[in-house]
């Protein structure tokens, strides 16, 4: 899943040279020039890429359980997840074709010769286990069918993050993720919260106050987005380290 969060690093990476673009603009232009909707941008972009992460690191995770290479969580959530008869058709196909594919697999691996030669069972229960394995480990019909699932929804608010990360682990998120960033649960999510109703704000309704005359924005700085831009990282490295 290191994927994952390698992508998140460089989703960031591009926030902090907008910012970066900022400051430079900012300090060679006069007032009268206002740039803050590029620090609006980068704002809505470092919950991208949270909600990013969060969609690909539980897509990995639940192809790693598929695959054994994860243990299933105890909860429900995962065996919970639905997927289509007609992708999961493929599955079946494989079953019933099993002699088939078995007998091609070896020889790519092994040569043309290999099954032509007389084995006793238990010389040929490596190959056959490798070519069992490698055809499981190929589900990219799964893989489809996860982010299909998975496009619906956003995970920016933490108890979607929260119910997201179930799919895939035991551990209880925001208390550990409070343990590793020395903060209270609550403090955490009520942070989280206020930067995802701000992004909301940005995306939605064009950063409008309505308390003010027509035009006038929320207020924002490049102190305000660089604390955004740490706090989530802190968040996402800390559910990496979890994971």
């Amino acid at each position: 899943m290191q994927s994952a969060l390698d992508q998140f690093r460089i989703s960031i990476q591009r926030v902090q040279d907008l910012i970066a673009l900022h400051n430079s603009v900012k300090a060679q232009a006069t007032a009268a020039l206002d740039l803050s909707d590029i620090l609006r941008a980068a704002l809505v972009l470092t919950v991208s890429a949270l909600d990013y992460y969060i969609h690909e690191v539980v897509t990995l995770g639940m192809l790693e359980i598929h695959r054994g290479q994860r243990a299933e969580p105890a909860s429900s959530a995962f065996s919970r997840f639905q997927v289509s008869l007609g992708s999961a058709r493929e599955d079946r196909r494989i079953a019933i074709d099993i002699a088939s594919w078995i007998e091609s697999d070896i020889q790519q691996v092994y040569g043309a010769n290999f099954l032509q030669q007389s084995y006793t069972i238990s010389g040929l229960i490596p190959a056959i286990s490798n070519s069992i394995l490698n055809r499981l480990n190929n589900t990219s019909w799964l893989e489809d069918e996860i982010r299909k699932g998975l496009s619906y929804k956003s995970f920016q608010q933490p108890d979607k993050i929260a119910d997201a990360i179930r799919q895939i682990s035991d551990k209880q998120l925001w208390n550990e993720v409070a343990s590793k960033m020395s903060k209270p649960p609550e403090d955490i999510k009520q942070q989280l919260t206020l930067i995802v109703d701000r992004r909301n704000k940005i995306a939605h309704e064009a950063d409008i106050d309505p308390t003010l005359n027509i035009g006038n924005r929320w207020y924002i700085d490049e102190l305000m987005v660089a604390d955004t831009v740490d706090f989530l990282e802190q968040v996402v490295e800390s559910i990496h380290q979890i994971l």
